[in-house]
């Protein structure tokens, strides 16, 4: 049996693993990219990872998605707001260090891919998938083909505008989608949250360390407070995704990230701010789904 390599990279760490024909990850490694992490670094950190794999599995291609403004006729990322690349090559560099041949797309393409092929929207040929995380990406599946747009980069879902006076955004505009619904909006909230109420649940599990689940892990321990904060993200989130229904009348939206693996937990928040219209569920493949759909890149299945 032959395998793929699916790369993931992500604003805060690189994910990979080895994929068998059945779209299993047969073996996954991690490692964290960090503010300091240089482009140099981290190609060689996916180098060295997926040498790891190769002396494992016969590996026939390997596919990479990065976060940010992708080439994948030249195999470059542009540019990328939370990662260092600047008209990097990664394929180049990665393919001939490995000597096997190597592609490259926008992350939230390659979760849309994963999903599509094995996951929650199997079956389905009009989908948008949202991508929680440091950000918010995303893509988009209309007649069962990836939209990229003339300059492949369509999709960028956590950059329209909801609050048109709103928070600055690192892409230049004011208001994005992202920086009231991303991961790093909530685990901000939670910060301020705890240190505005120290008496509170949520600031004792606060203490240890804040991740997009700590409000989560709070509002299950009864936190009025918790709960008080993750109904108006709730809301924000709902916003964005009644949007992105009036304007391309999705079969279903799909939410991936770390924050859907909460489940009926997060879908439970944005229910009752959604249209009647918007079906709405989140990730069968957990945190592979980038993976798998990295690891597809150069098949039929990654058009």
């Amino acid at each position: 049996m032959k395998y793929r390599i699916g790369v993931d990279i992500g604003g805060t760490s690189v994910k990979l693993g080895a994929v068998d024909a059945e779209y299993n990850v047969v073996e996954k490694l991690r490692f964290p990219t960090g503010r300091d992490c240089t482009s140099e670094q981290i190609i060689n950190g996916i180098i060295e990872n997926c040498k790891i794999l190769i002396e494992k599995y016969p590996i026939e291609a390997i596919g990479i998605g990065s976060a940010g403004r992708v080439d994948p006729v030249n195999g470059k990322v542009l540019v990328a707001g939370n990662l260092p690349f600047v008209d990097e090559p990664v394929t180049l560099k990665v393919g001939k260090a490995l000597s096997l041949p190597c592609y490259i797309d926008n992350d939230g393409n390659c979760a849309i891919i994963g999903e599509k092929t094995a996951g929650a929207c199997k079956g389905c040929n009009d989908v948008l998938i949202i991508t929680i995380g440091t950000g918010i990406g995303g893509a988009i599946l209309i007649n069962d083909r990836v939209v990229r747009g003339h300059n492949n980069r369509a999709g960028e879902l956590g950059h329209f505008v909801i609050d048109m006076g709103g928070l600055e955004c690192e892409c230049g505009l004011h208001g994005c989608f992202e920086q009231y619904a991303s991961a790093t909006s909530l685990i901000e909230h939670t910060a301020e949250a705890a240190e505005k109420h120290p008496e509170s649940i949520i600031a004792k599990e606060s203490a240890s360390g804040i991740d997009g689940s700590t409000a989560f892990r709070s509002a299950k321990l009864g936190c009025p407070v918790a709960k008080q904060l993750l109904d108006e993200y709730g809301k924000w989130l709902a916003v964005g995704i009644n949007s992105l229904v009036n304007i391309f009348q999705p079969e279903m939206i799909v939410l991936s990230g770390g924050i859907a693996n909460e489940g009926e937990n997060l879908l439970s928040l944005i229910r009752p701010y959604l249209r009647p219209e918007a079906n709405v569920t989140v990730t069968k493949l957990k945190g592979n789904g980038g993976i798998i759909g990295a690891s597809l890149l150069g098949t039929p299945h990654g058009a």
